[in-house]
């Protein structure tokens, strides 16, 4: 859907609703709104990467119009992972500005730590997953601390708070002009 030179990326959901995410791109210019969960069972870490990029990131997507941060993470790690959540705690709220084939980018984040309602089998593997009518293939892989200190997750101060166990500290707001 166009309005003002401004892209609104919709999907379906059940009972063929239209939502919006909450992100606006213009040609230079980008914006959204993401939600992400820290999934720890023992010594490992679930981490993901769409389409093979050559990075990882933490479960999550972006927040839909009329949703709050933690309603996006319960629907995305059901979608994602397929599984019910028993509690999200926030605690990390980054600003990330970046740059992307000439174009300035921002993005809100809200990272939480996920305990789901049952353990998770820790293999890694791929699902193809149908989002807003694009095929992406996502890939999951379970990493300790050690072997986290050498991927390219991103961001990469959310991937040094992992390593260094600095997630449970409380609250942080973060702000990153990378």
């Amino acid at each position: 859907m166009k309005d003002n030179n401004l892209i609104y990326k919709t999907k379906k959901i059940r009972k063929e609703k239209r939502i919006m995410d909450v992100e606006i791109k213009t040609q230079a210019k980008e914006f959204h709104g993401r939600s992400c969960g820290i999934i720890k069972q023992g010594n490992k870490f679930l981490i993901m990467r769409v389409d093979k990029t050559p990075y990882f990131h933490i479960p999550g997507g972006h927040i839909e119009i009329g949703e709050d941060s933690n309603q996006t993470i319960i629907r995305e790690i059901k979608e994602e992972i397929g599984c019910d959540i028993e509690e999200a705690n926030l605690f990390a709220i980054q600003e990330n500005f970046w740059k992307k084939v000439n174009k300035i980018c921002h993005g809100i984040e809200f990272y939480h730590i996920i305990k789901p309602k049952y353990e998770l089998e820790m293999k890694d593997y791929e699902i193809m997953e149908n989002d807003k009518g694009e095929e992406k293939l996502l890939e999951f892989k379970w990493v300790t601390s050690d072997e986290l200190k050498n991927i390219d997750l991103r961001p990469s101060n959310i991937r040094d708070m992992l390593v260094n166990g600095d997630y449970f500290r409380g609250l942080v707001h973060i702000i990153n002009r990378g």
